[in-house]
């Protein structure tokens, strides 16, 4: 309850509309620190969803099992792990880098990078800078394109590379196993 204090020469009609607006103004200071919260809450669900670090890649999948800790690169210190190529990165809007080594049955080694872009626009074009010749077209993600030893794929903001340090007739198919488990992971 608000204590009444009688300021002199108000009628009682005055006092109310006093009261009436000293209420109203605790009522508005309500509604605008809802309003602030609520708009706090939509700012943080609308951010991009991110992964932890290790989380875009499985610790073993069919055959392959993770070798090493996961590396990551913001974008400003990309130029540490891709000399000389991390420019088209940059320029397509790369927010961070993380890599994983993989081996396949103790005979197959390969590395796995996961590009993270700001938006879906600047994956397809790191996706589509890649040449097509001697590719072929594979299901996984939005696009993706299998070579001899390499496979790249995009889903949403993010562009996977998929390199083997090896050559063989199995390689293509373990290779698309692994890239349908970290495209399964990517939100």
């Amino acid at each position: 309850m608000m204590p009444v204090v009688f300021l002199g020469g108000l009628c009682g009609a005055s006092v109310i509309s006093v009261l009436r607006s000293v209420f109203s103004l605790r009522r508005l200071g309500t509604i605008l620190l809802a309003v602030l919260f609520a708009s706090t809450l939509f700012a943080a669900c609308r951010s991009k969803p991110t992964l932890a670090r290790g989380e875009y890649f499985p610790q073993a999948v069919e055959g392959w099992s993770k070798s090493g800790e996961t590396r990551i690169f913001p974008s400003q210190h990309l130029f540490e792990y891709i000399d000389g190529d991390a420019e088209r990165y940059l320029k397509a809007g790369v927010e961070q880098t993380l890599t994983s080594d993989y081996r396949y049955r103790d005979k197959i080694d390969a590395v796995a990078d996961v590009f993270i872009m700001k938006n879906a626009a600047g994956a397809t074009e790191v996706f589509e800078s890649q040449p097509a010749n001697g590719s072929e077209w594979v299901q996984v993600g939005d696009a993706a394109r299998i070579y001899p030893g390499t496979l790249m794929f995009r889903k949403g903001r993010v562009f996977v590379r998929l390199v083997a340090y090896a050559s063989g007739p199995e390689i293509q198919s373990v290779l698309l196993s692994l890239a349908r488990s970290i495209g399964d992971k990517i939100q």
